[in-house]
């Protein structure tokens, strides 16, 4: 997977611009310039490459003041759409904006738009300027989440969250939270010292909870994508452990290697949903498990 990274040789920069100028100015028969602005400067710049250097996406970030950071000039090549890459980018700039203590973040979204950024948790909330005599733009406003990496549907993943504590209390005497929802991959974290053994490593039981309700957790927000509801069990389930966890406990599902028909709950009133989960000390692989998660409505 390409990296998320910030402008750095000229050449980086003549081709981080020529990307903006060519999806966002370029069709409007605009010049070379006005892609760019006064801020360029002050601004967090975010590109993605391929392994021949060449730019695939762009994005850029800034504050109007302490507490509203703005999104702005968001594109991916057209040949590249359709693989995360614009999410990716505004994951990026949602961290910078959270780590520096922003509020709210705004943007004005061209109407093509509108429901990608729906997605990700902001809020249409007038219409906005016309560019070019037929570009529609609206402003859209995303709130501050609970926590930073909540990027896809907040709501979602604060009811889980919440359901976990309630419902399942080992959860939280683990200290297991959601660390992130994004596109591509669910992923959470534990706190270590409440899951130690003997060894001052994580309790291997613990190991298998944290995965276990990793996977459940991804199955409950791939049921919330399709708008469907059941109860989620785990059926069947195998691990690996290959090294102990000592450091920073997290799991990771990464959301393209999950299989099964959910929609067949609507008509069979069952569905079945394997979640692989990849469990790390860090950005060590420490053990990999799979579940078999069934739902009944």
């Amino acid at each position: 997977m390409f990296q998320v990274t910030a402008p750095q040789s000229s050449e980086d920069w003549q081709a981080y611009y020529q990307l903006r100028w060519q999806v966002l100015r370029a069709p409007w028969d605009q010049p070379r310039g006005s892609e760019q602005d006064d801020l360029e400067q002050e601004a967090e710049h975010r590109y993605i490459k391929n392994n021949e250097g060449q730019v695939l996406g762009v994005a850029r970030l800034h504050f109007n003041n302490q507490q509203q950071a703005q999104v702005r000039y968001m594109a991916v090549d057209e040949a590249h759409r359709g693989h995360h890459l614009g999410s990716r980018l505004l994951h990026e700039l949602e961290k910078i904006a959270w780590t520096q203590q922003a509020q709210e973040l705004v943007l004005f979204a061209r109407e093509r738009a509108l429901a990608f950024y729906e997605r990700h948790g902001y809020q249409m909330i007038e219409k906005a300027h016309l560019s070019y005599g037929d570009v529609q733009h609206w402003k859209m406003v995303k709130q501050r989440p609970s926590e930073p990496g909540w990027f896809r549907h907040p709501q979602w993943t604060q009811v889980l969250q919440d359901t976990w504590r309630e419902s399942i209390p080992i959860s939280d005497a683990m200290g297991i939270k959601v660390e992130s929802y994004t596109d591509w991959q669910f992923s959470t974290r534990a706190d270590l010292k409440a899951n130690l053994n003997l060894h001052n490593s994580m309790f291997a039981g613990s190991v298998y909870s944290m995965a276990t309700l990793t996977g459940w957790g991804a199955t409950y927000l791939a049921l919330k994508e399709l708008a469907l509801e059941g109860n989620i069990v785990l059926a069947d389930a195998n691990i690996q452990y290959l090294k102990p966890l000592t450091t920073a406990p997290s799991a990771t599902v990464t959301l393209a290697e999950c299989s099964g028909e959910l929609s067949a709950l609507n008509d069979e009133g069952k569905a079945k949903y394997r979640v692989p989960v990849n469990v790390y000390d860090g950005d060590v692989l420490v053990a990999k498990f799979e579940g078999l998660f069934v739902v009944i409505k």
